[in-house]
């Protein structure tokens, strides 16, 4: 079991890599937001505003690639864990080129040939194990952090593994700053996104007796990678990371236990840690937003409704 160890701290060790590039990469200075409406139009009854993002400086390459690398290690660390259990079990298979840790998102024939392949290969309760992590157990099999491992290490493999930017949060992009306008259309963006996409676009009726109208826009960015074969189907970055790297060490250090193995110390395992400590006052995850002033905000806290939360408040926008 100590390969399926070294392999996991390997992965360990880019993703600290990985984090500290993020950490020390200008946000401030990566985009910017291009607005054009129809405001010196008087006799239009109706004000129309969009905006566009501009991607100043995209995130850079190199980042695909060591996300491969981490999935190289992290992928592999499951397969030297069952290569490690069919050793203790039965020997040198006759076909080593196919003992491999199974992962499927349904039990089907693909599945079902899998277990016939290998199952006569390992203890009984280290099948239990595998059957019991597979992500079809779950509600959700597209959602598992262990599927995600599956396909985007298949895409890297054979394809490329881009990380790329998104629109992180249904935020509401436009405050009015004095009173309401009766609005006619409000429409936002959410997802991945590509330099001189149209990410909001505000159409509401114009101001009798020539008002001026100050509108505020809030808008949010983040790096997230693709988890499936749907473009859309993304995650943020730093959510796929920490999930995959959990699911495997729990994977491996069940194994470990059924196998009698000694679990290695973290001292020994070099987790790469000394990244930590890099301009670690950006934190590690990732998300910005510019508030009214124009001020860039990083924010260090779970994805989802927590960070669409503290984004929010960050705003000054109602909960």
């Amino acid at each position: 079991m100590r390969s399926a160890w070294i392999k996991w701290a390997r992965g360990v060790e880019h993703q600290q890599v990985l984090a500290r590039a993020v950490r020390e990469f200008d946000f401030s200075k990566a985009y910017a937001y291009e607005r054009t409406d129809n405001v010196g139009d008087v006799a239009d009854p109706v004000v129309r505003v969009q905006w566009r993002l501009k991607v100043l400086e995209p995130f850079p390459e190199r980042w695909g690639a060591v996300v491969g690398d981490v999935l190289t290690n992290l992928r592999a660390a499951l397969d030297h864990t069952f290569w490690a259990a069919v050793m203790a079990h039965t020997g040198m298979p006759p076909k080593p080129q196919l003992v491999t840790f199974p992962l499927s998102v349904a039990h089907d024939k693909i599945f079902k040939d899998k277990v016939k392949n290998l199952r006569p290969l390992v203890a009984p309760e280290f099948w239990e194990l595998v059957e019991a992590v597979q992500p079809f157990r779950s509600e959700r099999p597209m959602d598992e952090p262990l599927e995600w491992l599956r396909w985007v290490s298949n895409a890297d493999k054979h394809r490329a593994v881009r990380v790329i930017g998104q629109m992180a949060f249904d935020m509401g992009p436009v405050i009015f700053d004095g009173e309401r306008y009766e609005m006619v259309e409000e429409a936002r963006f959410t997802g991945p996104v590509e330099d001189d996409a149209v990410v909001a676009r505000l159409t509401f009726k114009r101001p009798v007796g020539g008002r001026s109208v100050n509108l505020v826009p809030t808008f949010a960015y983040s790096p997230v990678v693709q988890v499936g074969e749907e473009v859309d189907r993304v995650e943020p970055l730093h959510v796929v990371m920490e999930a995959m790297r959990r699911h495997v060490v729990d994977v491996v250090d069940k194994a470990t236990a059924i196998l009698g193995a000694r679990r290695p110390s973290l001292d020994e395992l070099e987790l790469g840690m000394e990244h930590v400590a890099v301009a670690a006052e950006n934190a590690g995850v990732i998300a910005t937003f510019r508030d009214q002033r124009g001020t860039v905000h990083r924010l260090d806290v779970p994805a989802g409704d927590e960070v669409r939360a503290a984004a929010r408040k960050w705003a000054g926008l109602p909960g």
